[in-house]
């Protein structure tokens, strides 16, 4: 499978006015750890441990080559800037799987509360994690494709919570 089809868009607007833009400009790896806690147990009248799978604590670390004007870049060099703490370094993203199209424009989707946690900045790259908050919500996305009088192509992905119905 292609990475391209693993996409991540990052709310750039605000909570009541999502602007969802895709990761990717600038950024040449971004993986994603799931960071599992785990339990694990010697019983005295057992051989073995017994493993427990407690949760998750999904994170992905990103490096980007710094362009202005780039919607991702801007939005969190603003949260460098200003050493964004707390609310202000909270924001959603959506994980959008454009390997499972659900219909027309319509793609299989996660929503994720996250933290933008600032690493390194020297002007050409900056570094940065986002932690994932709480569980995420399962749902769909459709992504809509619009093109100006001025030829300026604009896209609009809405996140929808649960299945899809067709």
């Amino acid at each position: 499978m292609k990475r391209s089809l693993y996409a991540t868009f990052m709310n750039v607007g605000t909570k009541n006015a999502p602007d969802y833009a895709r990761m990717g400009k600038g950024i040449s790896e971004m993986k994603e750890a799931y960071n599992a806690e785990e339990e694990s147990n010697q019983y005295i009248d057992e051989d073995s441990a017994t493993n427990e799978l407690i949760s998750y604590s999904p994170t992905f670390d990103v490096t980007q080559k710094c362009y202005v004007g780039e919607k991702i870049f801007e939005f969190v060099d603003e949260k460098r800037k200003n050493l964004a703490v707390e609310e202000d370094a909270k924001t959603d993203c959506l994980k959008i799987y454009l390997y499972s199209q659900l219909a027309e424009n319509v793609y299989e989707a996660a929503k994720i509360n996250t933290t933008i946690v600032i690493g390194d900045y020297d002007a050409k790259e900056i570094t940065y994690s986002v932690k994932q908050n709480g569980n995420q919500i399962q749902g769909y996305v459709t992504i809509t494709k619009t093109t100006e009088e001025d030829g300026t192509e604009t896209t609009k992905t809405v996140f929808t919570a649960g299945k899809y119905a067709a």
